[in-house]
């Protein structure tokens, strides 16, 4: 991972620049901006960039600067002001929070790769189904009750949705054939994961926290399943854990002394295929 150096407003650009040229590093603006004409001299410097992490907050700051960074591919951002994403139809890699009211032309980012959210407020995600380039998604944080808008996103490999406590419905995942790497974390709501079997080419299940898990059963139809997680909270509540015999690593077989089988020889750390291991 890359060094991360932060610009002060009243930093030295030129010796900033110097560092960013001869080391492996990314830029940070993440301090309080009370002058627009900090942005003025950054891009004079730093135009050129394609990784940038943006948090700055203060009376000078405005995104429109983002708009003068032609090779930018990867970008943070916490959206803390307006930002129109069709000025920055190149991005690839985009992290950030949503903020609704500040975010105008989202659906036009189709050559998004990579996208985590933090906080989507969104009852499903149909504000991400044009981004049909998607090879990774990943929530924080989000207040979905459904998928729908997620059958549009078929070239996915990577899937992850952390704090899902209002999520009750899967259905539209099936689509995604494509999948290798799914994980579902803090899904309080949700018990019937049948739609997740439908999911020939998975190879990586992780249900993190999902309490309500009725049974593991539909895994009985993934073939290439060789990572399953079951912990946290998750318990298996027809108490049947059979159907991972054929799973190679299974972590949670000992989670309730009700399990009708325990797996101690498939909780194996070593060689463990990674969310990394797909992208």
């Amino acid at each position: 991972m890359s060094e991360s150096i932060s610009i002060k407003e009243d930093g030295n650009f030129k010796r900033a620049r110097e560092y960013y040229d001869n080391n492996d590093c990314h830029i940070t603006l993440s301090r309080e901006i009370k002058k627009s004409k900090f942005f003025k001299d950054f891009i004079d410097y730093f135009r050129d960039i394609d990784n940038l992490s943006m948090s700055a907050y203060g009376d000078g700051v405005s995104y429109d600067f983002l708009y003068q960074i032609p090779n930018l591919e990867n970008l943070y951002l916490h959206t803390m002001y307006s930002v129109d994403f069709q000025e920055l139809k190149q991005l690839k890699s985009l992290s950030l929070w949503w903020n609704k009211k500040m975010i105008t032309n989202f659906n036009k980012l189709r050559n998004l790769e990579h996208l985590s959210i933090t906080e989507f407020d969104e009852k499903d995600l149909t504000k991400l189904s044009s981004l049909s380039n998607l090879k990774s998604l990943s929530f924080k944080t989000t207040k979905i009750k459904s998928l729908k808008g997620i059958e549009t996103l078929t070239n996915l490999k990577c899937l992850s949705f952390g704090g899902v406590r209002s999520l009750t419905d899967v259905s539209d995942i099936t689509s995604l054939q494509n999948l290798k790497f799914l994980e579902f974390d803090i899904c309080w709501k949700m018990q019937d994961f049948h739609p997740v079997g439908e999911l020939k080419n998975l190879e990586v299940l992780q249900l993190m926290d999902c309490k309500n898990l009725a049974s593991i059963k539909f895994i009985e139809q993934m073939p290439k399943l060789i990572q399953l997680h079951c912990q946290g909270s998750t318990i298996i509540n027809d108490f049947d854990t059979t159907p991972a015999e054929n799973v190679p690593v299974f972590f949670g077989s000992r989670a309730s002394s009700k399990y009708n089988k325990e797996y101690p020889e498939k909780e194996i750390q070593e060689g463990q295929k990674t969310w990394n291991s797909y992208l």
